[in-house]
């Protein structure tokens, strides 16, 4: 008997829907380290808001033991705002697959493959968007937009706010570990206290130039990063990992903490049974879908950084 809609929910219900959410976050190095830090998570309402300190406060000083302490106020907070993104990836069963598709294996085989396209599709333009080098209106905020020095991000303008902005290299194009324009110096640069990055993602070539100079003495890698699939190789404790997707000559130094994956909670890689696409004039095929709206976005901008220009070859 060929393939029916029961039998295609019935095994894509139990073997493929619900694996479909870890494994789109799962095989990207960023969105792995942001869920396993617990930074995917829910949010509701018209819009994603959330609070960011913007300035310092500024009013500690020593004082004498009988001296009269005048109490005043400042604003240090505001709301960083952003909106809704949504994402959709459709599949199709045509008519001739159901005739064909008969048996059990058959069915799972098929159907396997339709729940790869979908992850695959999802996982693509989700880490595509991640390193676009031009922020698009439709789609979440890419690193290039939260890693900036010069721009307006979640509705504050850089001008604004003394803490809202990130270090920034438009012009070294050799990778050294220390010196003026170096990797050490950028890490020191972002860096606040405890705050500051502790993820480096570059491309694959660049990732390689990092491991190239770090001295082969010292050269360590990050076990929890390394067994989720990563290649990577630590500097001052920090994992530098190459993702196939991050663009030549880039570099983000990211302070996962205050890096957030937001979501609705209703969407969060939805998935819908199969149904008939009779009535759209396709007789006899049948249709799925997986949807998904959030944002990604920073709590503080200034304990992030990025090259944009580096040259593995140099």
């Amino acid at each position: 008997m060929a393939l029916s809609i029961d039998e295609a929910n019935t095994v894509s219900s139990k073997y493929y829907d619900k694996t479909l959410t870890p494994q789109v976050y799962e095989r990207s190095p960023l969105f792995w380290k942001l869920k396993s830090a617990n930074k995917v998570s829910t949010d509701g309402g018209t819009q994603i808001q959330f609070a960011i300190r913007y300035t310092t406060l500024g009013q500690a000083e020593a004082v004498g033991p009988r001296a009269q302490v005048a109490y005043q106020q400042k604003e240090t907070r505001t709301g960083g705002v952003d909106d809704w993104k949504y994402y959709v990836a459709t599949t199709m069963i045509q008519w001739d697959e159901r005739v064909k598709n008969t048996g059990k294996p058959q069915i799972i085989n098929l159907l396997k493959d339709k729940a790869q396209e979908l992850q695959d599709d999802m996982f693509n333009k989700f880490t595509t968007d991640l390193y676009a080098t031009t922020q698009q209106t439709l789609t979440f905020n890419a690193l290039i937009t939260l890693v900036d020095s010069t721009t307006t991000c979640s509705g504050i303008a850089y001008t604004d706010a003394a803490e809202w902005v990130a270090t920034e290299d438009g012009t070294t194009t050799r990778l050294v570990l220390y010196g003026s324009g170096s990797l050490s110096y950028m890490i020191n640069t972002a860096t606040f206290g405890s705050d500051g990055p502790n993820f480096i993602v570059t491309s694959r070539n660049l990732q390689s130039k990092a491991e190239s100079i770090i001295d082969p003495q010292k050269r360590y890698e990050d076990v929890q990063t390394a067994d989720a699939g990563f290649r990577n190789v630590k500097f001052h404790g920090i994992p530098i990992v190459g993702d196939y997707a991050c663009p030549a000559g880039y570099m983000f130094g990211l302070d996962t903490s205050k890096l957030e994956f937001r979501f609705a909670s209703d969407y969060q890689f939805k998935v819908s049974p199969w149904g008939d696409l009779d009535q759209a004039g396709f007789l006899h095929a049948m249709k799925k879908s997986v949807s998904w709206a959030g944002n990604l976005i920073t709590t503080m901008r200034k304990t992030h950084f990025k090259y944009t220009a580096l040259d593995y070859t140099l």
